[in-house]
């Protein structure tokens, strides 16, 4: 361990160096670009940080400072999703709030992900109900330098009710709170991944550590192409696309070529306020379900459509491995 800050170096050396920027979200130049004909939305779950190997605030902080570089440097808005959980150790709270300030100093808006995480499969719509009112208490607070603003939820796992009673029940709570549902398109497992390449970094294996990270990115780009060919299928034009990640070690190394590959095949960014302007994410959800799909499953089940969705790509078999022993 006492090696893994030189070990990081390395590596973002060896992955092309850690990317510059420090400005506003909305302010920060633009980069070489092909020009724009589609557009997604960025969101990242599970603020401030997810931890994989101790020590949490160092790799937090770390983690921070490389995720907003990169979003401001391809001035991609950002919906950060916070669990307030992380910010009960009372030794680093300030600390940790702290992290959540950066986001918001650099333009982000702070949404609710739940207080803890709990999965509403697993606890009645009572106990979902307080993780929701817990979940907010600090981040509305420190959003009252933005002004009025519209309040955004995740659900954990996306997992959004394995009855219709439960479904509905955390619906009605939500709106009456002025939470809009945040739906996500392309799902990049990028949690799997952030097991393997974490793992790689602790014992200093560079090549795996590449390696995962490569295939990360090409799985990131497949599954967006599925997103970008079934699209039409269901609303018969392209929509906005939205991209759920995390704040996690692997993003923040990769997030800036992510970007980059996203540009390169024509994308811009644009704000989920925007995105949830298409009549597209004006589709009533009424799927119900214990699994967690993307919205674009959910919209075609919820308009009686029957596509093949055989497409969609799962991570390579050695990455799950990797995972799986954890």
């Amino acid at each position: 361990m006492k090696n893994r800050s030189l070990t990081l170096i390395s590596l973002l050396i060896l992955f092309g160096g850690i990317p510059t920027g420090g400005q506003n979200l909305s302010r920060s130049s633009p980069t070489n670009r092909a020009p724009a004909r589609r557009t997604v939305v960025i969101t990242i779950d599970d603020l401030p940080y997810v931890t994989v190997d101790a020590p949490f605030l160092s790799n937090a902080q770390r983690a921070t400072k490389q995720i907003l570089q990169a979003l401001q440097k391809h001035r991609a808005p950002v919906v950060g999703f916070v669990n307030e959980a992380q910010l009960q150790p009372q030794n680093e709270r300030e600390l940790r709030i702290g992290l959540l300030e950066q986001w918001i100093n650099a333009g982000a808006i702070l949404g609710n992900h739940t207080f803890s995480h709990k999965d509403l499969n697993q606890v009645t719509i009572s106990e979902f109900e307080d993780e929701i009112t817990k979940g907010d208490v600090v981040t509305r607070q420190l959003m009252k330098s933005r002004g009025a603003y519209q309040l955004y939820f995740r659900h954990p796992m996306t997992h959004t009710g394995d009855t219709q009673e439960k479904k509905e029940a955390i619906e009605k709570f939500l709106a009456a709170r002025g939470y809009k549902i945040t739906p996500h398109t392309i799902e990049n497992s990028d949690f799997i991944f952030n097991i393997g390449y974490s793992q790689a970094l602790h014992k200093n294996d560079a090549v795996l550590a590449k390696r995962v990270r490569d295939a990360y990115l090409d799985f990131t780009i497949a599954a967006t192409e599925f997103a970008e060919s079934i699209s039409p299928k269901i609303f018969g034009r392209d929509i906005p696309q939205s991209l759920l990640i995390h704040a996690n070690e692997i993003n923040a190394d990769c997030l800036d070529e992510l970007l980059t590959k996203f540009e390169s095949r024509g994308y811009s960014f644009v704000s989920l306020d925007l995105a949830m302007k298409d009549p597209a994410y004006q589709t009533k959800d009424t799927y119900v379900t214990k699994m967690g799909p993307t919205w674009l499953w959910r919209w075609m089940k919820s308009k009686g459509m029957n596509l093949s969705f055989a497409a969609d790509p799962d991570p390579p078999q050695w990455v799950m491995d990797l995972y799986n022993q954890r």
